[in-house]
């Protein structure tokens, strides 16, 4: 049987281009790792496997070592050094590994961790710090780059990783948020994005979610809407003076605005509210005003279209007023969204909901305190049968059907209430 030695030996006869190199096997004591040298956390499980191929005999890419006066110190290969060592203290002795120099500057090796192929896929964090660590050596991001095969986008994406915060990078480490997601939030909230990232984490966690995804982290505003406002910008006419639109348009933009402020958990600025002209009806801008003298889906109107709160500015309200006036659920006069038609009728709906099981507590409770907890306990199992019970109507007569002494807490009341749903299905089915 021919070997690579063979016809190398007899390469004049053969013509054929082979040429040695030496290679070196060197015992396990002449090995040592430098702590924290390697930029690989070590994997135990990819230990695991290089011990199982050493159990196995299957062949092992050498070690590439730098000889010091310690010995020979590991630049790349770790994973496989200390598989070596695990099958030999479980009872498979490997008595060397194949060894090759290190070639070049500390850069040079430094460049070799991050482009082995032989290693574990590197961790962002593990990169960032590989490039950190050229970084800290004089290089600047175009030649790291250029050493280690990847784009200048990249180098920078993880140099910018290190810069998150603890909170954050503890949160990459332990992979609740990957570092892409984290690296967008520290651009985005600057020195606060670990705090909104631990609250973004818990929201998340809340719905049953393990990971804080950036859709989640940084909510996007809808692009519809951007391109509208762009359109509607464009109908404004600005002076030195300030600007015009007309009322419709200056309208639907400020409402895309306050959704957007809302959206981002941006205070809306205080305005003061023009005066009206002397031709001007009476609006009224306060929440309660606007619910007694206007009605609730005014009132409603408003607060899906600029969020709820106590006061409104005059183009707020005559917006709000408009829209109810045209058709809460089909506006033809002003132009909005779907989703605050949506919120609008959900708040008309809350509201009256609230008002009718409101003046039935009254009716049912004289003690003042007993009164408001009922209420609240009655209402949030209401609001949580609402695929179930489709009015407050629906709510007291079944309620009527429950005993009185389930209302004493939440628990059994929902109980009562779960129980009564269900018979009433049972009796529709048969």
């Amino acid at each position: 049987m021919s070997s690579l030695s063979i016809v190398h030996k007899n390469r004049e006869e053969s013509a054929t281009d082979i040429v040695p190199r030496k290679t070196y096997f060197a015992g396990l004591k002449e090995f040592y790792v430098e702590p924290g040298y390697n930029v690989r956390d070590i994997d135990q499980d990819h230990v695991r496997e290089f011990r199982d191929s050493f159990i196995a005999g299957e062949e092992v890419p050498a070690l590439i070592v730098q000889v010091t006066e310690q010995g020979l110190k590991i630049i790349d290969g770790h994973h496989r050094y200390y598989g070596a060592v695990m099958a030999t203290e479980e009872g498979h002795e490997v008595a060397r590994l194949e060894c090759k120099d290190a070639k070049g500057t500390e850069a040079d090796r430094i460049a070799l961790m991050v482009t082995s192929s032989q290693g574990r896929a590197l961790l962002p964090l593990e990169r960032a710090g590989a490039y950190q660590r050229l970084k800290n050596q004089g290089w600047e991001n175009f030649e790291i780059a250029k050493k280690v095969k990847r784009s200048v986008a990249d180098v920078e994406h993880h140099l910018q990783l290190l810069e998150c915060g603890d909170e954050l990078i503890g949160m990459v480490k332990a992979k609740e948020v990957s570092a892409t997601t984290a690296v967008s939030m520290s651009r985005e909230f600057g020195t606060k994005a670990g705090a909104v990232a631990t609250e973004k984490l818990a929201e998340a966690r809340a719905s049953g979610k393990k990971k804080l995804t950036k859709a989640a982290a940084i909510p996007q505003f809808n692009a519809g809407k951007a391109r509208r406002l762009v359109e509607l910008m464009a109908a404004f006419e600005f002076t030195d003076d300030g600007y015009t639109a007309p009322d419709d348009v200056y309208l639907e933009a400020m409402g895309i605005l306050a959704e957007y402020r809302e959206k981002h958990g941006q205070p809306q600025p205080a305005v003061k509210p023009p005066a009206p002209e002397a031709d001007d009806e009476y609006l009224p801008l306060n929440k309660q005003d606007i619910i007694g003298h206007s009605g609730v889906a005014v009132w409603a109107c408003a607060a899906a279209a600029f969020g709820e709160k106590d006061e409104y500015t005059f183009n707020e309200s005559k917006y709000a007023h408009t829209w109810a006036a045209d058709s809460v659920e089909a506006p033809q006069v002003v132009t909005v969204p779907a989703d605050a038609i949506q919120k609008a009728l959900n708040l008309i709906d809350q509201h009256d909901s609230s008002s009718a099981l409101r003046e039935w507590v009254d009716k049912t409770y004289t003690d003042e305190g007993q009164r408001e907890d009922m209420f609240d306990r009655f209402l949030t199992v209401y609001r949580e049968n609402r695929t179930a019970i489709k009015s407050v109507p629906a709510y007291l007569n079944l309620l009527q059907s429950t005993l009185s002494a389930s209302w004493s807490n939440i628990r059994t009341l929902r109980a009562a209430v779960r129980q009564a749903i269900e018979e009433l299905a049972r009796k529709a089915n048969d």
